[in-house]
C-alpha cells in the first residue's frame, strides 16, 4: 500500500470512530482529521465533502459488517436457530462494552440523514438488505432442518427480526442500558418459534 493509500485509510479508519460515536451531523472535518493526526488540507486530498467521507465509512462499515455476520451465521458446527441467537448475544456484548454509546453504524446514519442526503441513503439500502438477507438465509436452514414451520415466510421473519434489531439499539441509546436489548434476546426464540 502507497503512503497515499494509508493515509486514506488512516483518515477513514480513525475517522468512522469518531463518527460512529458522534454521529454525521456531530462529527466536523476537523474532528476526523484530529482523530487521524493530519493537517485538513489533506482531507480533501481524498474526500471531496464530509458526505463523500461518510458514504466510504459506509461502504467500510457495511464490508467489515457482512463479513463478521457472515463468520458467525455461517459456522456450521451448531444449530441454525443456535447460530442466530450467539450472533445477537455477541452484538449485546459489544453494545455493552461500549457503554451502550454505539448501534449500528449503517442504522445511525440512515437514521440521522435519509431524509437529507439521498446519496447515503441510496448507500445504506443495499447493506441492510445483505444484512437481512443473511437472517433470511439462516431462518430457510432451519425451516429445510424443521426448526421452523414449512408454511414461514422466511423474507417476512427476517424483515421483522432485523428490524426488532434496529429498533432495539435505537432504544438502547436512548435509555442507555441493555433492557431493549435483553427483550430484544427474549422474544427472539418466541417470535421463531410462534411464525408460520
Amino acid at each position: 500500500m502507497s503512503k497515499r493509500e494509508l493515509k486514506k485509510e488512516q483518515l477513514l479508519e480513525l475517522g468512522m470512530d469518531v463518527m460512529k460515536a458522534r454521529g454525521f451531523n456531530g462529527t466536523s472535518v476537523k474532528d476526523i482529521v484530529d482523530a487521524a493526526g493530519v493537517p485538513k488540507g489533506s482531507f480533501y486530498t481524498y474526500f471531496d465533502s464530509k458526505e463523500t467521507f461518510a458514504v466510504e465509512a459506509l461502504e467500510r462499515a457495511a464490508q467489515e459488517g457482512l463479513q463478521l455476520m457472515r463468520n458467525k451465521l455461517n459456522h456450521t458446527g451448531e444449530a441454525p436457530l443456535v447460530r442466530l441467537r450467539q450472533f445477537f448475544e455477541s452484538k449485546v456484548d459489544e453494545a455493552t462494552e461500549a457503554g451502550f454509546t454505539i448501534g449500528c453504524f449503517l442504522g445511525n446514519i440512515c437514521q440521522e440523514m435519509a431524509d437529507s442526503s439521498d446519496v447515503i441513503r441510496l448507500k445504506v439500502r443495499q447493506p441492510l438488505r445483505n444484512h437481512t438477507q443473511l437472517i433470511q438465509d439462516v431462518l430457510e436452514e432451519a425451516q429445510q432442518q424443521g426448526d421452523i414451520a414449512p408454511n414461514c415466510d422466511t423474507r417476512e421473519m427476517a424483515e421483522f427480526i432485523f428490524n426488532a434489531w434496529e429498533g432495539a439499539l435505537m432504544r438502547m441509546k436512548a435509555a442507555k442500558c441493555r433492557e431493549p436489548l435483553d427483550a430484544f434476546l427474549a422474544m427472539l426464540p418466541r417470535v421463531v418459534a410462534a411464525a408460520g
